[in-house]
């Protein structure tokens, strides 16, 4: 199902809204949205989970992206995971490590293809060093080892870890589409 979730802005939407909510910000979704359509299918189909997917060209639509999520889940919507490739990767970053201050809860973030010279396109700024990890907040980190530049990735998640996070380090070739330990 495609539909408006803000003025310009369209979100395809794959399994059912009572399950669990995984939001997928894929860049290839403005060049590529069949295959990315067709990614989403198969990760709401095998992981049992409700995948969004928004139409997204900058850090206000990811924004819009999560409050849309947020709204339209029938779970509680501190559950929601994201899911983000490259800029949008360390906007997942990002997102975590400010969820208390945008008044939110994220169950999981996953960063894939991350890179250090790459900027969170919500804040326009790099990622920075996450601050200790806040009372309450369960949120697990996963960041994907790219192909190339797995240093930033195995510094990023010590760094993480470091500040008290639950941070794990995921080789690209074990990457699994989960939403929680359990699956």
């Amino acid at each position: 199902m495609t539909s408006p979730q803000a003025p310009g802005l369209n979100v395809a939407v794959h399994g059912h809204p009572n399950l669990d909510t995984l939001l997928l910000w894929h860049p290839a979704v403005r060049t590529d949205a069949e295959a990315v359509g067709a990614l989403a299918s198969r990760i709401a189909t095998r992981g049992g989970v409700r995948v969004v997917v928004p139409t997204w060209e900058d850090g206000r639509d990811l924004l819009r992206s999560v409050r849309y999520a947020r709204g339209s889940a029938v779970h509680p919507p501190d559950q929601l995971s994201v899911v983000g490739y490259g800029a949008a990767g360390i906007a997942a970053l990002s997102l975590a490590q400010h969820q208390r201050r945008l008044g939110i809860g994220l169950r999981r973030v996953t960063c894939v293809d991350g890179a250090a010279d790459l900027v969170d396109p919500i804040s326009g700024q790099p990622l920075g060093v996450p601050a200790a990890r806040p009372d309450r907040v369960t949120t697990e980190v996963d960041v994907v080892v790219p192909a190339v530049g797995g240093d930033w990735a195995e510094t990023t998640v010590t760094a993480w870890q470091g500040a008290g996070w639950a941070a794990t380090l995921v080789p690209a070739d074990q990457f699994t589409w989960r939403v929680s330990p359990s699956q």
